[in-house]
């Protein structure tokens, strides 16, 4: 059996109807993506499948368990109630259908940077006591899947997350504050520029572009506080936006929508998550777990 190839995807349980649309967006991105069976095609590296009801996702998450790739469940973006199955889904990571062009290719870096991760790599921070680090970053340089993929690898080396599964919602986590502090703080992109149509995410992501190159957008900082105690890890992650109004968080499953700032997947892997009274500062802590856990 040939080695896997971790940048090549294996696209399983997509209706007629989708596939193509998600062969032809990952082609468009540049990697190679085939159907098959995850049981019987074991060399790409990264599993993308699709579940259309509770069913079929309890079924994929059964063998996201037993398979060693990275995994993502595509549920449909209008099921709320399978969104936040998916979601809660510690097995994978989540993608909506119709896949968005820049979501689809986040994810697969994200993915990607996993893979590399799971073959390799020892634990640096493993044992680490006590830590204090500053980063900042322009909006229009920050490589956000990577810097959220590695922050959570080295929670979890330090003792804060106890497996992979968990490791992968704390990145997840990462992932949709730091989208939400550079696309809806730094760029100040709203919600209203993206209707209810085909041509919504073209329009978006052509003013994200247009606001990235600006630098009166581009060049605002993203900065990053970590601090590690020996009962505690806290995160700070603050942009130079205008900040939004904090009593529109929604922290139920349902509070997914971009006036909700995504905060439901955003606290989910830590013990505490607030925003400062002008919306641009966001902590999230996380306490050490007992050794015997």
């Amino acid at each position: 059996m040939k080695a896997p190839a971790p940048n090549d995807i294996l696209l399983t349980g997509f209706s007629e109807d989708d596939l193509p649309a998600i062969s032809e967006a990952i082609l468009v991105l540049g990697r190679k993506a085939h159907a098959g069976d995850p049981v019987e095609d074991c060399e790409p590296g990264l599993v993308l499948a699709a579940a259309y009801d509770e069913t079929a996702l309890r079924g994929q998450r059964a063998a996201a368990l037993d398979d060693p790739r990275p995994w993502c469940f595509c549920v449909p973006a209008l099921d709320r109630g399978l969104i936040a199955a998916a979601a809660g889904a510690r097995e994978g990571q989540m993608l909506l259908l119709p896949p968005q062009s820049r979501e689809l290719k986040r994810l697969l870096v994200a993915l990607g940077e996993e893979a590399k991760e799971r073959n390799g790599g020892d634990a640096a921070f493993s044992g680490l006591d006590e830590l204090g680090a500053s980063f900042a970053w322009k909006s229009s340089v920050i490589e956000i899947s990577r810097v959220c993929r590695r922050m959570a690898h080295m929670l979890a080396e330090s003792g804060f997350y106890k497996d992979r599964s968990a490791e992968d919602e704390c990145a997840l986590a990462l992932e949709e504050a730091l989208v939400n502090s550079v696309e809806h703080g730094n760029l100040e992109l709203d919600s209203s520029l993206r209707p209810d149509n085909p041509l919504a995410e073209d329009l978006y992501e052509a003013e994200r572009q247009r606001r990235m190159a600006d630098p009166a957008y581009g060049d605002r900082l993203i900065r990053m506080r970590l601090a590690i105690s020996r009962s505690e890890a806290s995160l700070v992650l603050e942009d130079e936006g205008r900040g939004f109004d904090t009593s529109k968080v929604d922290a139920s499953p349902t509070g997914l929508d971009v006036s909700g700032k995504g905060f439901w997947l955003i606290k989910r892997p830590f013990d505490a998550a607030s925003y400062n009274k002008k919306g641009n500062s966001l902590t999230l802590s996380k306490l050490r777990p007992p050794a015997s856990q």
